[in-house]
């Protein structure tokens, strides 16, 4: 282990690893649609997942996988994180639990980066899932207990907001086209419902795609399956009109309903408490959204789709500005904060 990391200390006590998030910049005013319990699970958020090994105080080897499909560390960048303080600076947090590192270091060996990067199909989420799985299944083959979690300050486990929130061009983009979606909400909500079939479609076509030129036969039913299942509710989404306003009403009053407690969230850990206004402003009315979409109110035609998901837009488009306006204050008077 010393040989891997000279920056090792041998007084300094045990090594751990753990998996840390991070937002990704400048992608705020869409982030609240994805970066929740359901982005997570189909890796779909926008955020950046790397590995960290840890002693101590200190961060002594950080690995990722980037979007030109090789792995690298962030001082590759010129943001070398040495310390938990330079890693909540950098916007990441910590997520999971702990690992051994020589167990991590034997996964790393072995992991199968991939062919090529697909934002679909393999791309950072992915690859520290792969890397996750590959530890456990190395765990229960030597016997090895998962090491005792240590007691990590709770500051470094909760989100960080990104450190460059979303331009306000971007929140003036969502504000026209919640506008554009009012005032020609059928056309926003069978859009919006095409878009989604087309979304489904994509992704089935890429992990069919990815598995079989990856030849990951080990993986390949679990592939198959899944892209089926996104195949057929594609088809049926793009076909079935009855289906498709079900469908994606309810998907819409999950979205936004998470949407609006992530919202909240950003807006209650926000310091000063001013910065949060705007979020937690745009996260109720974003729940009330969300609601309204659930229960068919006034009705469940594209229309009141149309309607809803334009409203939800003009409160993240509005939520952003304030965002990124209070933030751009902030750093140009920090006094003033």
């Amino acid at each position: 282990m010393s040989e891997a990391f000279p920056l090792i200390d041998p007084t300094a006590g045990p090594v751990i690893c753990r998996f840390g998030k991070r937002n990704l910049d400048g992608m705020s005013f869409l982030a609240p649609l994805v970066n929740n319990r359901v982005g997570d699970l189909l890796n779909l958020e926008l955020r950046h997942q790397q590995l960290f090994f840890i002693q101590g105080d200190r961060v002594i080897y950080d690995i990722g996988y980037d979007e030109k499909g090789r792995r690298f560390s962030e001082a590759d960048f010129g943001k070398p994180i040495r310390t938990l303080e330079d890693l909540n600076k950098n916007g990441y947090w910590f997520v999971g639990r702990n690992y051994d590192p020589d167990i991590m270091l034997e996964a790393l060996e072995h992991q199968d980066d991939g062919l090529y990067y697909s934002i679909l199909s393999n791309q950072c989420q992915d690859w520290t899932d792969r890397l996750q799985r590959a530890a456990e299944r190395l765990e229960k083959a030597r016997g090895i207990a998962a090491p005792v979690s240590t007691e990590l300050d709770a500051h470094y486990v909760k989100p960080v907001s990104p450190t460059e929130p979303a331009s306000i061009w971007m929140g003036l983009i969502a504000l026209l086209l919640g506008m554009a979606a009012i005032l020609s909400r059928y056309a926003a909500g069978y859009l919006f419902t095409t878009f989604i079939g087309i979304v489904f479609l994509l992704a089935a076509g890429s992990h069919i795609m990815y598995g079989l030129h990856a030849r990951d036969w080990r993986n390949m039913l679990s592939i198959l399956l899944l892209a089926a299942g996104l195949l057929l509710g594609g088809v049926l989404i793009l076909l079935n009109r009855q289906f498709a306003t079900v469908a994606t009403g309810t998907l819409l009053a999950g979205l936004i309903a998470l949407s609006g407690i992530s919202e909240l969230t950003v807006g209650a850990s926000s310091r000063p408490l001013r910065r949060g206004l705007g979020p937690l402003a745009a996260g109720f009315f974003m729940l009330a959204c969300g609601v309204m979409i659930l229960l068919r109110w006034p009705d469940s035609t594209d229309a009141a789709l149309g309607l809803w998901v334009g409203l939800a837009l003009i409160a993240g488009g509005w939520s952003t500005i304030w965002l990124s306006w209070t933030t751009r204050r902030a750093d140009a008077s920090p006094h003033s904060a």
